[in-house]
């Protein structure tokens, strides 16, 4: 792939990852999705408890990681209304495209995506309020309703779930296969104050435990139908070794901690101390910029003005240091394998990039890479992180 294709990396992550969505609902998970179908509606029949489940995502070449949802209880001959998402730490509403999104427009972004249609769902509620969202890479507004949310492969079914039924969303989504964003933040960071969906599950006693666990794989060039899993109301211990540190957080709506340093041959080569968040929709880590460029710098990395991101020899990404950093008074180390993506087989990015300019919030953003070196254990309850080593063999 030449990387000029490579422009605005995070368009073209949520663009390709169609590639292998009919592999995530395919034949090997059929029989799987067929169970748990039937556990699903016997959960909302009967007001069973969920205890904690696994939901597989899928991985795309290590940029971006996705998953299933449904909205709505089908009336007859109406199929269930499924959406493929974002499953966002980063941010906390839930929104898919309404089915008047792009009624009479044949250029909405809305044009090619799944659509929710009220009219099909026996336990939809008219909320009405209005909402607005807005992304670092557009938009999307039009009205909140209720309804029963239920996560894929499992049978954790939260009723009367708020979502946004997007009527208008920005062109930036038109390409991109995702139908919409699914936030795993706090309250407080919710447009409206809508209680995100696994508050909800927490409140409604649907889990067994007031946690959910990420764990995300790295497959380099290749595309995974499985590549990691949110396990929700417990730890991961199929996945994740055993918790390192619990994190205190300094902030409850973002996930929000503090990092006291980062460096590459040594962790104290930047010693400023920083407010962090851990972020499972963004694909990279950011920083301050400068401190960036000196990273990059150590690991030998060239700047792609046009791609606007870093990228070094993949021959050269198993002779790296790691990455470290000092959070909660421990070092950790991210493996070089965690931080690169292949947009082909010579030229790798360092996923990295800086932020520039100042203002209020948190100054970095861990994304997926340091989510693939350790699982993050997220207590909704007692407002902290925990971290475990990913089990995962650097098999690529």
């Amino acid at each position: 792939m030449d990387r000029n294709r490579m422009k605005h990396y995070c368009s073209v992550l949520f663009l390709l990852c169609a590639i292998f969505i009919s592999s995530v609902i395919g034949s090997k998970y059929q029989t799987r999705v067929q169970r748990g179908q039937l556990l699903k509606h016997a959960t909302q029949k009967y007001g069973l408890r969920s205890f904690f489940q696994h939901q597989h995502v899928a991985d795309f070449r290590d940029y971006a990681y996705f998953g299933n949802i449904t909205l709505g209880t089908p009336i007859a001959p109406a199929p269930e209304q499924t959406f493929l998402v974002v499953l966002d730490t980063g941010s906390s509403n839930v929104w898919v495209p309404d089915n008047t999104c792009g009624l009479h427009d044949r250029r909405s972004a809305c044009q090619r995506k799944n659509k929710f249609f009220a009219t099909d769902s026996s336990s939809y509620e008219k909320d009405g309020r209005p909402f607005s969202i807005s992304y670092g890479t557009g938009s999307a507004s039009g009205v909140f309703g209720k309804d029963t949310l239920c996560f894929s492969d499992t049978t954790l079914c939260i009723k009367s779930q708020i979502f946004g039924q997007a009527s208008t969303i920005a062109p930036f989504f038109a390409n991109q296969e995702i139908d919409g964003i699914l936030g795993l933040g706090f309250t407080d960071l919710a447009v409206n104050d809508a209680p995100p969906p696994f508050v909800n599950a927490v409140n409604q006693g649907l889990v067994d435990q007031p946690i959910f666990t990420v764990y995300l794989e790295h497959h380099g060039m290749k595309r995974a139908a499985n590549g990691g899993y949110f396990t929700y109301g417990g730890e991961d211990p199929d996945h994740c070794g055993e918790i390192i540190t619990w994190i205190p957080l300094t902030r409850a709506s973002y996930w929000q901690f503090r990092m006291q340093a980062v460096g590459v041959d040594s962790v104290h080569e930047n010693t400023a101390g920083w407010e962090v968040i851990s972020d499972t929709g963004t694909s990279f880590i950011g920083g301050p910029g400068k401190v960036i460029e000196k990273i990059a710098e150590k690991y030998g990395a060239e700047y792609d003005e046009f791609n606007e991101s870093y990228f070094i020899p993949c021959s050269k990404v198993k002779s790296l240091p790691s990455l470290k950093l000092q959070i909660n008074d421990i070092q950790l180390e991210i493996d070089p394998i965690n931080l690169v993506a292949y947009p082909d087989s010579k030229e790798c990015d360092l996923t990295l990039f800086g932020i520039y300019g100042g203002g209020f919030g948190p100054s970095w953003i861990l994304g997926d890479p340091f989510i693939r070196q350790f699982c993050n254990i997220h207590d909704i309850e007692n407002k902290r992180l925990g971290l475990a080593h990913s089990k995962q063999q650097d098999d690529i």
